[in-house]
């Protein structure tokens, strides 16, 4: 844990832990203890973390321009990144090489690259093909909790590390900070790799970015829209068509017929794709202005 990380509700940092080791040992692996005994009993004061408001750029003025970000208290960081190191050794044989989120030795580069180097293929091929990107409905709130211990299961994780989990998940809670700039906001009342033989990859993600691609005929559409309901209904994460979208490469008459099954919006390259800008081309100085 990093030793000056923002502190929750506590106020203790991993620094103030190292520096006062000896007076506080005993309680925190007195709390350990009983964690690791399945006893999580009066944990929830431990589990709770202080929401504030970041803002997305410079000049937000709306809540959808500030992004929540949760400060966790001390001892539940601890215990989550106890948990995380026995886990982090077999990511990667656990998650399919289509998610590049939070796994050691995969990174964010690598899912533009991939993305781009097949939109820039595709385009080449000429043929009618459709590139949507999804947006899932407060991704990491609306996902079942049994779908997600279900699936645990059959990967293997046994009932002392799911039982973890199930602690953790269930005595948490969250409070909520407005800042000064929120408080004056609500004051003035403004708120309201890739090698060219192997095939094309169908999907590709990011935690919850989601990038597909498919043909542009409506039976490819139909099928993936089938899939998503069907994976929507089992796991809670649904898609708000209203905020994904779609481009279409080639076809273009062809490919917004099929899109209107889907009621996304269609919107032309360059889109933006997990903060970099995503074209066929090479992006101008002036695409790239706000990353440097």
């Amino acid at each position: 844990v990093p030793a000056r990380k923002a502190p929750g509700l506590d106020g203790f940092t991993a620094e103030f832990l190292r520096a006062c080791w000896t007076i506080i040992r005993q309680d925190l692996m007195d709390v350990f203890q009983q964690l690791f005994e399945m006893r999580g009993r009066g944990f929830g004061k431990l589990n709770q973390a202080l929401m504030i408001l970041l803002p997305k750029r410079p000049d937000a003025q709306q809540l959808r321009n500030y992004r929540p970000i949760c400060l966790i208290h001390i001892v539940a960081k601890i215990f989550t990144k106890v948990l995380s190191l026995r886990l982090a050794p077999r990511l990667d044989s656990l998650v399919s090489r289509n998610q590049n989120a939070f796994i050691t030795g995969r990174s964010l580069h690598d899912n533009f690259i991939l993305v781009r180097h097949s939109l820039k293929m595709l385009h080449q091929l000429g043929a009618p093909r459709i590139m949507l990107k999804l947006d899932l409905t407060r991704a990491f709130d609306s996902i079942s909790w049994p779908f997600l211990f279900k699936v645990l299961r059959q990967y293997g994780f046994g009932d002392r590390f799911r039982e973890w989990l199930a602690i953790m998940l269930s005595t948490s809670s969250t409070r909520v900070t407005l800042g000064r700039l929120m408080r004056r906001a609500l004051d003035a009342g403004l708120l309201q790799q890739l090698h060219p033989r192997r095939p094309i990859p169908a999907i590709s993600l990011y935690a919850d970015d989601v990038m597909l691609f498919c043909h542009a005929t409506p039976e490819d559409v139909a099928a993936i829209k089938g899939i998503l309901t069907l994976f929507g209904k089992a796991s809670g994460l649904l898609v708000n068509y209203a905020k994904s979208s779609a481009t279409v490469l080639h076809g273009d008459m062809q490919g917004h017929e099929v899109i209107a099954q889907l009621g996304c919006p269609v919107v032309q390259l360059p889109i933006t794709y997990l903060g970099i800008p995503l074209s066929t081309r090479r992006p101008s100085a002036a695409q790239l202005q706000p990353l440097v």
